[in-house]
């Protein structure tokens, strides 16, 4: 593949199709008029029409892509990265067939904008409506890593711009900001090249767009430094979870017993209702981990797990039953105080109609978080999947996280609050009466959902949709006073906030091996978090992995 280098400084002539911005040095600029030539060049086979001044732009290979690129140069001391492009989408198709699911790291993006300063590498990617997930009527607009916004993409042109400036890529649609962007400019540069891409950087999957220009340009910067953070955050290297042999765990769920104690609940089947879980101890601080006999390749072993008062360890199975005379059930696991023996009785769990199971595919899972109460009970967070008709009598299937009681030892769990929409639930207790929860709305790669209870639980607000999202986020308060929330999907993150959620911050790429990208985090000392999360480790049979991430306040 042959590229041109612009040389520093290289101007080309304005183009009278383009807005104007004296602050702004477009130095880099494509009008959609005819076909890219010098100084970009071809990447792939794509396919190439142009017609009422725009080019579109069709990559329908399933083994290569089907974009443009040119290299750029210049100064960044003092200046942002403004990216700006006119798109409307016409089509896309992604992991399995479908158009809202991408992993950008690992199969590429069927229509984007991809830009390096030879330092870190990132963009955007556009997917279309999809009819199977009504939530995404209008498609969205992502970065490559973890930030959504939900959007119209194919009604019009629109245009996109990316405000680039150190670590941070903010997103605007229309002269309207729809990203923040806080430490979203992350991936570092394959190469020292500067670049900008264009088109569809996917070989397997294939996408169409309209261009009516692009361009790229340097200004002054337009905002005040970004704060100094004021944690210090350490990442170690990572470990495999000993197994033996090659196989297919994954989604790991991690539970901090006291007494040093340690357990991990995750499935070891292929992402289907009622697989079989495992749960294993570690009494070495996450290093090593042995099996709980009697709980491996078992569809009832627990998935949330807490001490009682009494010593002994109590853990809800993930997976609940519907049975013929319309009742729910499941089993209740209770472990000795070391994990190493167990008793299993059957419970009965009642729901409000509206969120109980009453045919095939709809379910009640109980998820990650647990706590006892000073009375002797216990709370379990839960969510609900269930199927309505929408206007155009198609089924919606909807999330509902909840909260569960027993007051039996979970013999019998009832309903106790209804915490809002949204499933994988993580729920935080910030005081006694301060609570937060964090869900995932649906079953696409989308924006996480915040809710807030200031009243213990007992009712809950929406508070707003995050720009982060994907999949299964976990909440942990550390002594420290910091939140901490891991997420995945397409790649593993944690971030920070210091004021209970009201913002986040201090985003990080833990990992950007694909797999299921779920994750898990727990405070295992003062400061230390235990991270565990999928994405196998070259050269090792494990597919689930741990890391310590030490999180200091400093001064600033």
């Amino acid at each position: 593949m042959n590229t041109l280098t612009l040389l520093t400084g290289l101007l080309l002539v304005p183009l009278a199709t383009l807005p104007a911005e004296d602050t702004i040095n477009w130095f880099l600029q494509y009008d959609g008029k005819s076909a890219p030539t010098a100084p970009w060049t071809v990447l792939g086979r794509p396919v190439l029409a142009v017609s009422d001044g725009s080019l579109t732009l069709r990559d329908d290979s399933t083994d290569d892509m089907g974009a443009f690129e040119a290299e750029w140069n210049g100064d960044l001391d003092g200046k942002e990265i403004v990216v700006e492009a006119r798109v409307k989408l016409v089509s896309m198709v992604g992991h399995r067939d479908s158009p809202t699911a991408t992993w950008p790291q690992r199969d590429g993006a069927p229509v984007c904008i991809q830009v390096s300063d030879g330092q870190h590498e990132e963009g955007i990617l556009l997917t279309p409506p999809q009819d199977k997930h009504p939530e995404a009527a209008k498609g969205y607009v992502r970065t490559l890593t973890d930030r959504f916004a939900q959007v119209d993409t194919r009604d019009a042109f629109h245009t996109y711009r990316l405000i680039i400036r150190g670590e941070d890529m903010a997103v605007e649609k229309d002269g309207k900001r729809i990203i923040e962007g806080h430490d979203a400019f992350w991936r570092h540069a394959t190469s020292p090249r500067k670049f900008i891409r264009f088109g569809s950087t996917s070989k397997p999957f294939t996408g169409e767009a309209k261009w009516e220009f692009v361009r790229l340009g340097l200004r002054p910067v337009t905002s005040a430094a970004p704060e100094k953070s004021s944690l210090k955050i350490t990442v170690s290297e990572p470990w495999p979870l000993n197994v033996e042999q090659k196989n297919t765990e994954s989604r790991p769920y991690l539970y901090d017993m006291g007494q040093g104690l340690l357990l991990t609940s995750n499935p070891q089947g292929s992402d289907a209702l009622l697989e079989p879980y495992i749960v294993r101890r570690s009494t070495n601080a996450g290093k090593t981990w042995q099996a709980v006999k009697g709980t491996e390749q078992n569809s009832d072993s627990p998935q949330e797990l807490v001490r009682l008062a009494d010593g002994r360890i109590l853990g809800p199975s993930r997976w609940t039953h519907l049975q013929p005379d319309g009742t729910l059930t499941g089993k209740t696991t209770i472990l000795d105080a070391k994990a190493e023996t167990f008793t299993m009785q059957d419970s009965t769990i009642t729901l409000p109609a509206e969120f109980m199971p009453a045919k095939s595919g709809e379910v009640l899972i109980f998820e990650r978080h647990i706590w006892t109460e000073k009375d002797g009970s216990i709370t379990a967070v839960a969510w609900s999947r269930t199927n309505q008709r929408d206007a155009q009598k198609r089924f919606i299937v909807t999330r509902h996280t909840h909260l569960l009681r027993s007051t039996d030892l979970g013999k019998t769990w009832t309903h106790l609050a209804h915490v809002g929409l949204g499933g994988e639930p993580a729920v935080v207790r910030l005081s006694n009466s301060e609570w937060l929860a964090v869900t995932r709305p649906d079953a696409h790669m989308s924006n996480f959902l915040q809710h807030r209870s200031l009243d213990g639980g007992k009712t809950w607000k929406f508070e707003r949709t995050l720009e982060e999202g994907s999949v299964m986020p976990d909440l942990a308060l550390m002594s420290n006073g910091v939140l901490a929330c891991s997420y995945g999907r397409p790649v593993s993150n944690l971030m920070f906030s210091l004021d209970g959620g009201r913002t986040w911050r201090d985003h990080h790429v833990i990992s950007d091996r694909a797999n299921f990208n779920y994750t898990a985090i727990r405070e295992i000392s003062p400061g230390r978090l235990l991270y565990m999360h999928d994405g196998q480790i070259p050269g090792t049979l494990a597919r689930i992995n741990s890391l310590y991430i030490d999180v200091e306040k400093v001064m600033k």
